[in-house]
Formats: structure tokens, sequence, C-alpha cells
């Protein structure tokens, strides 16, 4: 009888299944993630950007901006001819992966 009693209790206990996680983090980055260049580089351009901007020639800096930024501006981008952008995209890529910057 006692066995029965100690196989019922252990049928209704939950078991107790721990994990252990890892906690880390990932380093923040702030400008083109996946540019390799020195903080000097990165000043360096912009300050030629607010140079173009008080001479009233502004411009959109994708150098300078985070990757978010540019997948922002990309998605907001107008386009006419579809078919004549993909095939610019294209060759662009195609120019890129021959230079190794992809």
């Amino acid at each position: 009888m006692a066995s029965r009693a100690l196989v019922s209790l252990r049928l209704r206990t939950p078991f107790l299944n721990t994990t252990r996680r890892t906690l880390f983090t990932t380093p923040r980055m702030l400008i083109k993630e996946d540019a390799d260049r020195s903080p000097e580089q990165v000043e360096k351009a912009k300050q030629e950007q607010l140079k173009e901007q008080q001479q009233g020639q502004g411009r959109w800096r994708e150098d300078l901006a985070s990757s978010g930024e540019s997948n922002i501006a990309a998605d907001k981008e107008k386009v006419n001819d579809h078919q004549d952008h993909i095939q610019k995209l294209q060759q662009e890529t195609k120019n890129k992966g021959e230079k190794g910057e992809i």
C-alpha cells in the first residue's frame, strides 16, 4: 500500500524543468554597422556634409546613415519604372560583388 501512495505522489508532482540561459548583449553601433571606418573618417564626412548644408547643397549621405536609416530611405524611395530600377540595383550589386565589397 505504501508503494502505491508513493507512485501516485510522483505522478501528481510536476517535474521542475530548469534551464539555464546565458545573458548577453550585442554591441551598440550607431553608424553604418557594416562599414569599416575610423572615427576620423566619419568626422571628416560629417564636416563635409555640414559644409554642403551651409552652402545650400545638402544631400542624402548614405555613408553617414545607419543601416536602419538606409533601409527606411529605400522603403520610401519613389520608383516610376520598376523593371529599370531592379536592373540598376542588380547591376550595382554585380559591380560590388566583382570588387569584393559584398
